[in-house]
């Protein structure tokens, strides 16, 4: 497994057979090109519609190879995209692709959108889109916190006991000294053998 994060939450994960793209925002590296796509299905994964998780351009690869688009059902999606493989989906879907393949299942998040469970082979790999303890310290009551990170913990509680190879899970600075709570209960409840951060600026082009 190759892994090179595209920038802010956008990764490549390469593999012997495919490539999994998600949350494509932003590439000032030029990591996508037309070599990678060579003698490999990919799919793409947009977690929800905000700007820094889902640029339409990921629509233009197609003339490059075969791929598969993920999406979760409130993006907007072109109308002109015939005969594109597009895959709408919500919380609780569980699928199989590139002939049963690749096993994706859906699961929520604590903002907009979706997080993704992907098992291909031997590798399990969870993308969380925009989920989150998202605990804004200094906009909100006690009460509210408790019941944000409540939430935040009922899903990732779904994910324990699961084997997962790497999570990606945010990590915003704007959050202060609780940039890393999310990331801490989530290595204590679900215990993936690596966690990598994602959301926040500078991270592009780092390879793991």
């Amino acid at each position: 497994m190759e892994i090179t994060c595209i920038g802010h939450s956008g990764f490549l994960v390469g593999l012997p057979q495919y490539n999994l793209i998600f949350d494509y925002f932003t590439d000032e590296n030029n990591i996508i090109t037309p070599e990678i796509f060579k003698n490999k299905s990919t799919c793409v994964f947009v977690s929800h519609e905000h700007p820094d998780h889902y640029n339409k351009k990921i629509f233009d690869w197609r003339s490059w190879g075969k791929i598969t688009y993920v999406l979760d059902r409130g993006c907007t999606v072109p109308h002109n995209l015939n005969n594109a493989e597009i895959i709408m989906v919500r919380e609780g879907d569980d699928f199989y692709i590139f002939g049963g393949a690749v096993k994706i299942k859906i699961y929520s998040s604590t903002d907009e959108g979706v997080s993704f469970l992907v098992t291909t082979g031997n590798s399990v790999i969870f993308h969380a889109g925009d989920l989150n303890d998202w605990y804004w310290e200094a906009e909100s009551t006690p009460e509210e916190l408790i019941e944000y990170e409540e939430n935040y913990l009922s899903i990732i509680r779904k994910l324990a006991g699961q084997k997962i190879d790497v999570a990606f899970i945010p990590e915003d600075p704007r959050l202060g000294r609780n940039a890393a709570r999310g990331i801490q209960y989530f290595r204590e409840i679900v215990a993936p053998d690596r966690i990598i951060p994602m959301h926040f600026p500078g991270n592009d082009g780092i390879k793991y």
